[in-house]
């Protein structure tokens, strides 16, 4: 049975943990892309996607005892004599959590997320299926002794890619497209061939396969399916976009010598094309938008080789980005509303109940008794499994039966509490 409480405190330590990345990378919007490469912010970006998906909280509070074993430490009471005894009354007293919701409240909230995410996904799925349909009824083959197939095995031997990349025309796409995550096919348009330089053309799309940028990309879609509901997830997406073609013109040019990157730079001007229809989302295209040109051409000009300094800079800003990811994603799963259900509201309410007529009247008390207080013959009857213990970091009394199987085995019957209860048993 699908446990309400578990799945509403993922979705909620996924959904903080991977915004707080993102609201990271608004603020590195105010820092100079000098100071800080296209290439580390886009690792920032797939570091964003990551949180998204992966249960950061989860996996980290699975492995941790794993490493540091619990212990059981067992705090004595003070010695009592038959007239210090301890009592407290023979209420059973239940905590209950300050932040509670209930579980016709989270089955609602989980209905409404799953079907967000129904229609979310279809309708990706529909534009993407519709986008390839086009471009297989316009494919068709460029000619094995084209130059532009001479600049693809070049390219692909250059770059050491091994994987079968096919080279089509398409009358469906005004600038050249890489598009299949497990058949990558390079669409080039019809016109404008002759105007470009096919070389750097292929090396872009190229070294966009190399990055793995369409999975990439393709997780960033599956976060955003996952989180629909969340604003941020739609700003990753976008800034994962730009900062994918950037970091690749920045890959692309950075041997070149400066008449290559002008060449380069007029090689995308001769491409740039209205780009609408194209799902961007699943495919990487060389033009990009029309509004980010001057920036673009820009930054390939004055791409330079990273000093060890700024290394070392975008090396500490990625571990202090994770470092606050993973806090808050723990923190966030610490902090979910605890999900209620009808029967454990009635046991609420019937506790508190008999709390409210408990105090009223002139209940039992309950007798608790250290093992140094009982009686000679009290103490050959009773065992450890009668017995209740103190355990670290828990702040009230547990049963033998509750203890893990290391601290039963570290645990005596001297070092138990033993309730009047268990006396009056015995005898």
């Amino acid at each position: 049975m699908i446990d309400i409480g578990k799945l509403l405190e993922l979705f909620v330590s996924l959904s903080v943990a991977g915004s707080t990345i993102v609201a990271c990378m608004l603020l590195l919007r105010l820092i100079s892309p000098s100071v800080l490469s296209t290439k580390w912010r886009y690792s920032i970006g797939k570091m964003a996607v990551g949180f998204y998906l992966l249960p950061v909280a989860f996996v980290l509070q699975w492995l941790w005892p794993l490493f540091i074993p619990k212990q059981t430490m067992i705090v004595p009471l003070p010695e009592l004599s038959s007239s210090q005894q301890q009592t407290l009354p023979d209420i059973t007293t239940v905590a209950i959590p300050e932040q509670i919701l209930s579980a016709d409240i989270a089955i609602v909230f989980l209905s409404v997320w799953a079907t967000g995410a129904f229609f979310f996904a279809i309708w990706q799925v529909y534009c993407y299926r519709r986008f390839n349909k086009t471009l297989q009824q316009t494919r068709s083959p460029v000619p094995e002794n084209s130059e532009a197939a001479k600049q693809l095995t070049l390219m692909k031997k250059t770059l050491g890619i091994q994987s079968n990349v096919q080279l089509v025309y398409s009358s469906a796409v005004r600038s050249p497209v890489l598009v299949g995550l497990w058949k990558p096919t390079i669409y080039l348009p019809v016109k404008h061939t002759g105007d470009v330089d096919m070389g750097m053309v292929i090396r872009h799309e190229l070294i966009h396969l190399k990055q793995k940028d369409l999975w990439i990309k393709a997780f960033t879609l599956g976060a955003s399916v996952l989180h629909w509901f969340n604003p941020f997830v739609y700003i990753l997406r976008k800034d994962i976009h730009t900062w994918c073609e950037l970091s690749c013109d920045e890959e692309v040019v950075q041997e070149m010598s400066y008449t290559e990157r002008k060449r380069y730079g007029a090689t995308i001007l001769n491409v740039m094309e209205d780009t609408k229809g194209i799902p961007d989302r699943l495919c990487a295209s060389l033009s990009g938008d029309g509004k980010q040109l001057k920036r673009r051409l820009d930054l390939m000009l004055n791409v330079k080789k990273m000093k060890k300094r700024t290394v070392i800079m975008a090396v500490a800003v990625i571990i202090a980005f994770g470092t606050i990811g993973t806090s808050t994603a723990i923190w966030a799963s610490e902090n979910v509303p605890e999900v209620q259900n009808e029967t454990s509201s009635n046991d609420n309410q019937t506790l508190e109940s008999v709390d409210s007529s408990a105090l009223n009247k002139n209940t039992k008390v309950t007798h608790y008794y250290e093992y140094d207080a009982l009686l000679p013959d009290e103490k050959e009857l009773v065992s450890e499994e009668m017995a209740l213990y103190y355990v670290e970091n828990i702040d009230h009394l547990v049963p033998y039966e509750e203890l893990t199987l290391d601290e039963q085995n570290q645990v005596t019957k001297e070092d138990g509490i033993y309730t009047s209860e268990v006396i009056e048993k015995i005898k």
